[in-house]
């Protein structure tokens, strides 16, 4: 079982469709869809570590070094999973 959380994005303007097909690229994510609201993207991550032995600072390090240093990102708000199927 791995660990998942939502990523919420906001993007500078006109980046969301760039934003959303970099990330669809990167490891950790399962999924990614531009929407309309608050936030202009939604990343799925999941972490391939189990819930007892998964540490924060490893979604930190992939939410800092995967997702906030793509291009266009301008605000992230992350959600960790806690009902996963």
């Amino acid at each position: 079982m791995a660990v998942s959380a939502y990523v919420l994005i906001r993007c500078d303007g006109g980046k969301a469709e760039d934003v959303m097909h970099d990330l669809r690229k990167k490891e950790h994510v399962v999924r990614a869809d531009t929407v309309f609201g608050d936030y202009d993207v939604v990343a799925v991550l999941e972490i391939s570590e189990l819930p007892s032995t998964f540490s924060i600072r490893t979604l930190e390090k992939i939410v800092l070094d995967e997702i906030q240093k793509v291009r266009g990102v301008a605000h992230t708000n992350t959600h960790i999973v806690t009902s996963p199927d």
